[in-house]
């Protein structure tokens, strides 16, 4: 059996994926504030009007915090999302640093079982 261990070798695949995961959450970050804008622009516009219909569904529209608790709660998933790549990027580095000490420890002979 080879030693190389060229069959799990997982470190540049992990570090591609972070890569685009902090490019996708810092894009995501980046147009947020205006598509926040945008929604609450058109939302301002009050386009149902004020007429009976128009306040019916205003009633269903803003239940439950309406429009502002989607977009609030848009905005912390987005902070979620930008949050975590940091955290992810230690978790593999942790896990392989564990894996490196754990195979710099085995004796050979648990090695080429």
């Amino acid at each position: 059996m080879s030693d190389d261990r060229a069959d799990i070798q997982i470190s540049e695949p992990i570090s591609s994926s972070l890569n685009q995961w902090d490019t996708m959450s810092t894009d995501l970050s980046e147009a947020l504030p205006a598509i926040l804008q945008r929604i609450r622009a058109l939302n301002s516009t009050n386009p149902q009007g004020n007429g009976g219909d128009g306040r019916a569904f205003d009633r269903q529209y803003l239940a439950k915090g309406g429009p502002e608790r989607f977009l609030r709660d848009t905005e912390n998933l987005v902070k979620e999302i930008s949050g975590s790549g940091p955290l992810l990027r230690t978790t593999v580095s942790n896990t392989l640093s564990t894996e490196q000490a754990i195979q710099a420890a085995m004796t050979p002979r648990y090695i080429q079982a």
